[in-house]
């Protein structure tokens, strides 16, 4: 979803090698010297990850080996190549107990399998690289992938009622939004940690409200229940809201409200006319 979103956002006159899976597997040395070894890149945007949360659960090694192994690999060959990274992290290295926004110094302290993992694949990066630059978002929505305000739509286009989540907090991103800010940040002498999302937070269940509003399917009923009584192996965090306290100490503006954003997706991409 977002390696699109960044494909299409890509300023003129930059030479693009988008990379899949098939180009080689980046949690073996092999596959990632085969996948980015012969583009000899200038940057590395790297956004490749397992993010199933509940997967991760289930299969902790699979998830240490596609997110934490494949970073480091990423990270090693950027160094050997003297290239430039940027690479994706995740509000889930937080456990939500801070009851306000994180900013970039907060300690992590992960929850689950996932969490752990993309940690792992922040320090990773840190222990291995000068010139970097780890970026954290969250609940991103977008075409070209799975995400909640496609299928939340698509249930509401069969349902009459939805059960949502209501005490679970994030910062809903667009991913066509983080690709612009994404090609911004790289371009500048900045590094370390960032936090990138649209400006604003909102419920599980807020999200699906708005999203329900802009399919003109504001007339489906959402039970909004807690987390606590949702089926799901995996323990998340409650309030994670992602500040970004570093973009606004460094002049760089915001992004737009995630319900503009949510509204121009769903219009655009959803094939929807209200």
């Amino acid at each position: 979803m977002l390696g699109h979103a960044l494909v299409e956002a890509a300023p003129a006159g930059v030479e693009l090698f988008p990379l899949s899976r098939a180009d080689g597997d980046l949690s073996t040395w092999d596959g990632a010297r085969r996948a980015i070894e012969p583009t000899n890149p200038d940057l590395v945007i790297h956004c490749a990850a397992w993010t199933d949360v509940d997967g991760c659960t289930a299969d902790p090694q699979r998830a240490w080996l596609n997110n934490a192994v494949a970073t480091r690999n990423v990270a090693l060959l950027c160094s050997r190549l003297g290239a430039r990274l940027v690479a994706l992290s995740t509000d889930y290295v937080f456990d939500g107990a801070k009851g306000a926004p994180y900013i970039e110094q907060d300690a992590p302290h992960p929850l689950n399998a996932y969490g752990r993992s993309k940690l792992a694949a922040e320090q990773a990066v840190q222990e291995t690289l000068g010139n970097y630059l780890i970026v954290r978002t969250q609940w991103l929505f977008g075409p070209g992938g799975n995400n909640f305000v496609a299928r939340i739509i698509e249930l509401g286009r069969e349902r009459d009622n939805l059960t949502v989540v209501a005490d679970q907090f994030g910062s809903p991103t667009y991913t066509r939004d983080l690709a612009g800010a994404l090609w911004d940040v790289a371009a500048r002498d900045i590094h370390g940690i960032m936090h990138i999302t649209n400006s604003g937070q909102a419920s599980w269940a807020e999200l699906a409200a708005e999203a329900l509003c802009a399919a003109g399917l504001d007339k489906v009923t959402i039970n909004r229940i807690s987390a606590a009584d949702w089926p799901s192996p995996t323990v998340r965090p409650g309030y994670c809201v992602l500040a970004n306290a570093r973009r606004a100490q460094l002049g760089l503006p915001p992004l737009r409200p995630w319900q503009e954003a949510v509204r121009e997706y769903v219009r655009q991409y959803l094939c929807v006319v209200t």
